[in-house]
C-alpha cells in the first residue's frame, strides 16, 4: 500500500544579511541553531522562519503593511503575497529579534530606544498571545513588506512526516536592531559569511539541513548583496523540491534537472 503523502504547509524565511563589519570586509547572513529537541530540523544552523499562521492572513492588517506586490508573485493574489511576507516578519521578529516595521513618519523602529516594551511584543508573540495586528495598532505600526526580496521557494520532500512550502526572502538588518536568538525555540545564533558556514560544516562543526546547505552554496557566489539580489530572477522563485534517494546506504538528495530525478 502506499503511504499517505502529507501536505506541505506554507512556510516563510528570512535571510538578514548585513554589510561587512568593519566596513569592507565580506558581507554576512545571520543564522541561529535550533533547539535539540526541535520536531523539525533539529540541532542545525538555519534562518530564521517558521509556518505561516492564520493570523497573519488577517484582512484587518492591510491597513498597516507598505510594499504592493511583486510581479513575480501576483500569481497567488494580492492576500496571500502579503501573508507569506507578514508570516516572515513576524518569524524574523520571534527567532531574531529583528522588526521590520516602520512609523507613521516612515522611519524604521528603533528597538533599541524601546528594548524592555518591544521585548515583550516579542515574547507575547512567541506564546501566542498576541497577534500582529495587536502590536501594529498598539504601536501605530506599518509592516515594511517591501524591505523584503524574494529569493526562492523550496518544498520538503514527499516522504518526510513534517513538509513545508516555503518562500525564502532577503532582507537587510534595520539600522538600530541587533538580532539575538530567542533562547527558546534557538539554543545559539551567529554572523556569518556564506562561505564560512560552508567551510565550518565541511569542518563538522556547523551542522546544516541539505536546503540551507544549498542557499548558502548559492548565496556565496556572490560578492555583495545588492549583487545577489538583482541577478535573482523569476525562474530561482520556481518551487524547488528534493528527491531523497538512498547511496549505498546513505540518505542522499536530488534536484530537479539532475540525472535519475
Amino acid at each position: 500500500m502506499r503511504a499517505t503523502r502529507v501536505p506541505p504547509r506554507d512556510a516563510s524565511t528570512v535571510i538578514l544579511v548585513r554589510h561587512g563589519h568593519p566596513t569592507g570586509r565580506p558581507w554576512q547572513c545571520f543564522m541561529v541553531r535550533r533547539h535539540v529537541r526541535s520536531d523539525f530540523a533539529a540541532d542545525v544552523f538555519v534562518f530564521p522562519g517558521g509556518k505561516v499562521d492564520e493570523a497573519d492572513f488577517d484582512p484587518r492588517l492591510r491597513e498597516h503593511v507598505s510594499g504592493h506586490p511583486s510581479p513575480e508573485c501576483t500569481v497567488e493574489g494580492t492576500d496571500a503575497w502579503r501573508g507569506l511576507r507578514l508570516a516572515a516578519i513576524r518569524e524574523l521578529f520571534e527567532e531574531a529579534g529583528v522588526l521590520l516595521a516602520t512609523r507613521t513618519d516612515d522611519s524604521l523602529v528603533k528597538l533599541t530606544e524601546d528594548e524592555d516594551r518591544f521585548s515583550w511584543y516579542r515574547e507575547s508573540l512567541q506564546k501566542g498571545s498576541s497577534t500582529l495586528l495587536e502590536l501594529a495598532e498598539a504601536e501605530n505600526l506599518r509592516f515594511a513588506l517591501d524591505r523584503l526580496h524574494p529569493f526562492s521557494r523550496w518544498i520538503t520532500p514527499e516522504p518526510l512526516p513534517r513538509r513545508y512550502d516555503t518562500r525564502f526572502f532577503v532582507a537587510y538588518l534595520p539600522e538600530h536592531q541587533e538580532p539575538l536568538h530567542d533562547a527558546r525555540e534557538t539554543t545559539d545564533s551567529v554572523w556569518i559569511t556564506p562561505r564560512q558556514a560552508l567551510e565550518r560544516f565541511d569542518a563538522g562543526d556547523f551542522p546544516l539541513v541539505f536546503a540551507t546547505y544549498k542557499h548558502l552554496e548559492r548565496m556565496a557566489r556572490f560578492h555583495s548583496v545588492e549583487e545577489m539580489i538583482s541577478a535573482t530572477g523569476a525562474s530561482d522563485l520556481e518551487p524547488v523540491m528534493p528527491r531523497i534517494i538512498d547511496r549505498d546506504g546513505r540518505e542522499d538528495f536530488l534536484l530537479p534537472g539532475d540525472p535519475g530525478y
